[in-house]
């Protein structure tokens, strides 16, 4: 890679923001052929500028930001204090599909999958899609211009970005609730950038360009095969052995062992919003109870014993998620917990009024998911007295099991859980 001069072909091609209305209000950064990382000092508003911009680098990688700024150089850290905050003028609303490690099997995985994520969000949301690529490695990126300017109308412009970081992480979370399997680290993040268009991807050569959704809609295999490669040709494996899917403990005891790692997962509150001592009884079941006919005895036990209804079971092959939409006592959920030796669930309940629960895969750093809870089954006792949480219901339709509240007559909460996206060290 430090042999092929990148300085040179861009110098002589041209990258691709045809698709930004301004590129002059991005950042642009790039990493250097020797690991070194640098940002453009200029505004980047045509190819000539851009050129200017590397012309002393040699750039493997380059990328720009998914935000534009009134000023986007030198932009302050967010915990800067001491200087203004930069003005937010737009974010483009961005998705990252991958599937690793590279074969043309996982690429047509993540072609599928963006296809599927492109018409879901066409049905769901007021979106204009502006541009599709091929990132030259492991799979895809969707871009849209949000129509709604409400946020960017606000007037302080700390709170203006916050507001846009906010309403981003909830349609990632509902995004990833839906199933698509999308880089976490791109969507809610205002500060994040992406692969450029036009620009050689550094790992494999193969150019990082822009796609129709006419191309999108056809098989890799069909097209792979005239994507230029520029670091010799590129032999793409049919298939290659998938990572191990790390179990949990072993998982999470190598992220201890590497700080500078972090992991990503959407978790849920058991508290019932709009309600003041009501509970969802959500929890993992511990490790020691396996994933066998023990751990689902002792969970029909603590059904029976309970008089519990509608228990939704999953399993990510490690342990069970148990989720009971129920609207219970927080002093009851307390009680049922300690009995089954699930203190920590039932400490936090007792000092916090709530907990949160992980409900979807664990990605790291490489954007790898690790033990997605899977649908195993529903339990229905059919008890007629239940209270059900509304938003646990809504929960449960948002992991895929198709619910309708007309069937319950007692219903208590707002409609929508509490659910957050967590980065974890």
């Amino acid at each position: 890679m430090k042999d092929f001069d990148f300085n040179r072909y861009y110098q002589n091609h041209e990258v691709d923001f045809a698709f930004l209305e301004k590129p002059s209000q991005h950042e642009f950064r790039w990493r250097c052929a020797d690991g070194s990382w640098r940002k453009s000092k200029r505004r980047v508003s045509s190819i000539e500028t851009f050129r200017k911009s590397i012309s002393q680098d040699n750039p493997s990688d380059i990328y720009f930001s998914t935000s534009s700024w009134l000023n986007p150089i030198d932009l302050p850290r967010l915990s800067d204090e001491t200087r203004p905050h930069p003005i937010l003028l737009n974010h483009l609303i961005a998705f990252d599909i991958d599937f690793a490690p590279l074969s043309l099997e996982n690429l047509e995985q993540a072609r599928i999958t963006t296809l599927k994520l492109q018409n879901w969000i066409e049905k769901n949301y007021d979106y204009e899609l502006i541009s599709i690529s091929f990132s030259g490695s492991k799979g895809f990126h969707l871009f849209y211009h949000d129509l709604d300017r409400s946020l960017f109308s606000i007037e302080n412009p700390r709170e203006r970005e916050n507001a846009v970081k906010s309403a981003r992480s909830k349609l990632l979370q509902e995004v990833l609730l839906a199933g698509f399997k999308v880089d976490p680290r791109i969507t809610a993040d205002t500060r994040r950038i992406i692969r450029l268009p036009g620009s050689i991807h550094g790992k494999t050569g193969l150019l990082c360009h822009r796609i129709s959704l006419e191309r999108l809609s056809k098989s890799v295999d069909s097209w792979i095969d005239q994507v230029p490669s520029f670091l010799g040709q590129l032999k793409i494996p049919k298939t290659a052995k998938a990572q191990n899917q790390t179990p949990v403990k072993k998982y999470l005891k190598e992220q201890e062992e590497q700080i500078d790692q972090h992991t990503y997962m959407i978790e849920v509150s058991n508290h019932l919003p709009g309600t003041k001592d009501r509970s969802a009884l959500i929890f993992w079941t511990p490790y020691s109870w396996g994933t066998g006919a023990k751990c689902f005895e002792r969970l029909n036990t603590l059904i029976e014993k309970e008089n519990l209804d509608y228990c939704a079971i999953f399993s990510d092959g490690e342990r069970v998620l148990f989720i009971c939409p129920e609207s219970i006592t927080r002093a009851k959920v307390v009680k049922i917990l300690s009995q089954l030796g699930i203190e920590k669930l039932s400490e936090n309940l007792k000092q916090r009024e709530h907990y949160w629960v992980r409900i979807s895969g664990i990605m790291d750093d490489d954007g790898i998911w690790h033990n997605e809870p899977k649908f195993i089954s529903i339990i229905n006792n059919n008890n007629s007295t239940s209270i059900f949480s509304k938003p646990h219901l809504t929960l449960l339709t948002k992991l895929g099991i198709p619910i309708n509240n007309s069937q319950h007559d007692k219903l208590a909460g707002n409609s929508e859980p509490s659910i957050r996206m967590v980065v974890r060290d």
